[in-house]
């Protein structure tokens, strides 16, 4: 779902709601802090038609196409209104098997990434036994090599164990290390799924879990190391530029956010919070960054 513009009145505003709806463009109304109102798309293939016509609204509101809109726009509604009822009905089974899903509202993929994380969890006998889940490490041996060949030295990797890339996100080393980052990824993923697509954020957490964990091994040679984190910092960084550069995307992240994200960061490489992967967290943050501004860039284009 994304804005593609801002409406002072809300008559207007509601007007030109009930013309898109009559042209079969599903979308939604929300008072910004300005006074005004934006008008959000809930479906990426309809922003153009939606978007030209704003511009033609714009220029002449007055248009009689406009004016007959409502009767139009409340038989569409009717209709989808009535449409949900009917799925309602179908999924009540369905849904009473998770309702702390949707209490908490959290996306499909981010829950089974949270679920997948906890059972590797339990399987380390919280974090504290490792040998269950030896090959979920990047690598079994410690390499003291230059940091290209560390990477290239992947033994594991390169015998085609590819999936050691990622796997290490799954492992937490304690309760506190978990329940953290989970909490992280519930409220970032959530809302990258909502306001974008699970399947955005499954390339986001492939992409940064690689990326991460690679420049982790790369800084060090060690690989027992583990966690979202990485993934974590990430989705802040591709966050915060897409917002930034991007403010139609539909991602809010609280300025608060950052600056806490950047001072914990900080404060890891004091050395006063013990050992941390330093490496998944300035590597996940800078692929993320670079992320969102790429996105935002194709986006503008």
């Amino acid at each position: 779902m994304r804005s593609i513009g801002e409406i002072k009145e809300e008559a207007a505003a509601r007007k030109f709601s009930d013309f898109l709806h009559a042209q079969g463009l599903r979308n939604e109304l929300e008072r910004d802090e300005a006074g005004g109102w934006q008008v959000w798309v809930k479906s990426d293939d309809d922003l153009p038609a939606a978007t030209e016509w704003l511009t033609a609204y714009r220029l002449n509101p007055a248009d009689a196409r406009f004016g007959q809109a409502e009767r139009e726009a409340a038989a569409v509604r009717a209709k989808e209104a009535q449409d949900l009822a009917e799925y309602r009905k179908r999924v009540t089974n369905a849904r009473t098997m998770f309702p702390s899903l949707r209490s908490y509202r959290f996306g499909p993929l981010t829950f089974v990434l949270i679920a997948v994380c906890v059972f590797v969890f339990v399987a380390t006998k919280l974090g504290t036994d490792f040998e269950r889940v030896h090959s979920l490490w990047i690598s079994n041996f410690l390499h003291r090599g230059t940091m290209w060949e560390r990477v290239a030295g992947l033994q594991e990797v390169n015998t085609g164990e590819v999936w050691r890339l990622v796997t290490p996100i799954f492992i937490h080393m304690g309760l506190i290390h978990i329940v953290f980052n989970m909490m992280w990824l519930a409220d970032l993923g959530s809302m990258i799924e909502g306001r974008q697509s699970s399947s955005l954020l499954g390339w986001l957490v492939l992409g940064l879990a690689v990326g991460s964990n690679l420049v982790q091994y790369a800084y060090t040679g060690n690989p027992r190391f583990g966690g979202m984190s990485g993934v974590i910092y990430g989705l802040i960084g591709y966050m915060w530029i897409r917002s930034k550069f991007d403010p139609g995307c539909g991602l809010q992240l609280n300025r608060q956010i950052v600056v806490v994200s950047l001072v914990w960061l900080g404060l890891c490489f004091t050395g006063w919070l013990g050992a941390i992967a330093h490496g998944c967290h300035v590597g996940g943050l800078v692929i993320g960054m670079a992320w969102g501004w790429l996105a935002s860039r194709r986006r503008s284009d």
